[in-house]
C-alpha cells in the first residue's frame, strides 16, 4: 500500500517515471511523486506533453490544458491578484462550465466553497495566511493552510464520475519555500495525471508569487493509480516507451 518514487527533479520526469512503472507491474496503491522543481521543464519534456496531448485527442478525450485548467486556469490570471482571478473565473463558470455538472470544478471549489447560502474563498484565506506569516504580521505555523476538495454533501452520493483530487496542503517552511502535497483517491495516468501535475505547479507558482514565498517541492501521493483502461492496451504501451525514449535522449 506505498509505494514511493525515487525525487524526480520535473513533473515530467515523475509523470514518466511513474507511467513506465505502471505499465511493468500494473494499478499500484500508495503510489507516491516527490518533484523537486515543480515549474521548470528540462529539453525535450514539451515535446513528450504533446504527444500525450495528441494522443488524448485523437481519442476524442480532454487535453492536457484542458485537464490543468480545472485546477488552475492560467489563461484567465492578469497578475491582479486573487481577487481579480476569482472575479473572472467565476463569470466565466456562471457562463459555461457550470453545464458540465461536477467535471471541472477544483478551482471552483478553491475560490466558491458552497457554505450554506454563501460561499467562501479558501484560496484567498489560504494567501493571506501566508502572507501574514511571511511579512511577519502573524505568528509562523507550518500546519495551518490547507484547501479542501472533497464535499460530502456532493460527493458521497455518487458511485462513478467523482472528484479525484481530495485535499492540498501547503507546507511554508522558515528558509522561505513553500512546498505542496497534494492527495487523490485515483489517478487515471494517461487521461489526468500529467495535466494535473501542471496544473498544480502552475498553482503552486501563483500562491508563491501572491504571498512571497520561493517556490518549492510538489509531492503527490494516489491512494490509487493505473493505467486508463478505455484505451487500447498496445497503444497505452507504445505512447509510454515513446515518451520514455523522448525523455532519455533529449534530457541526457
Amino acid at each position: 500500500m506505498y509505494h514511493p518514487m525515487p525525487t524526480a527533479p520535473t513533473l515530467v520526469s515523475a509523470w514518466v517515471d511513474a507511467a513506465q512503472k505502471l505499465n511493468e507491474v500494473g494499478d499500484l496503491h500508495g503510489l507516491m511523486l516527490h518533484i523537486e522543481d515543480p515549474v521548470s521543464f528540462l529539453p525535450g519534456e514539451a515535446d513528450v506533453i504533446s504527444r500525450v496531448d495528441e494522443f488524448l485527442k485523437s481519442e476524442e478525450k480532454c487535453g492536457i490544458s484542458t485537464v490543468s485548467n480545472t485546477i488552475f486556469p492560467s489563461a484567465l490570471d492578469r497578475n491582479d491578484g486573487i481577487d481579480g482571478l476569482t472575479a473572472r473565473y467565476l463569470e466565466v463558470f456562471e457562463r459555461r462550465m457550470h453545464r458540465q455538472g461536477e467535471w471541472g470544478r477544483y478551482f471552483e471549489r478553491m475560490v466558491a466553497w458552497k457554505k450554506g447560502k454563501s460561499t467562501v474563498n479558501q484560496l484567498s484565506h489560504v494567501i493571506t495566511s501566508l502572507r501574514e506569516m511571511k511579512s511577519g504580521e502573524a505568528k509562523f505555523f507550518e500546519n495551518v493552510t490547507e484547501i479542501a476538495l472533497f464535499d460530502p454533501r456532493r460527493d458521497l452520493r455518487k458511485k462513478m464520475n467523482r472528484q479525484c483530487l481530495s485535499f492540498i496542503e501547503l507546507k511554508p517552511d522558515r528558509n522561505g519555500s513553500l512546498h505542496m502535497m497534494a492527495v487523490y483517491r485515483n489517478h487515471y495516468y494517461i487521461q489526468r495525471t500529467l495535466g494535473n501535475l501542471i496544473g498544480l505547479g502552475r498553482l503552486l507558482a501563483f500562491i508563491s508569487k501572491e504571498t512571497g514565498f520561493d517556490v518549492g517541492t510538489l509531492t503527490i501521493q494516489s491512494t490509487h493509480a493505473c493505467l486508463d483502461q478505455n484505451f487500447s492496451r498496445s497503444a497505452v504501451r507504445e505512447l509510454i516507451k515513446a515518451c520514455a525514449d523522448d525523455h532519455r535522449e533529449k534530457a541526457a
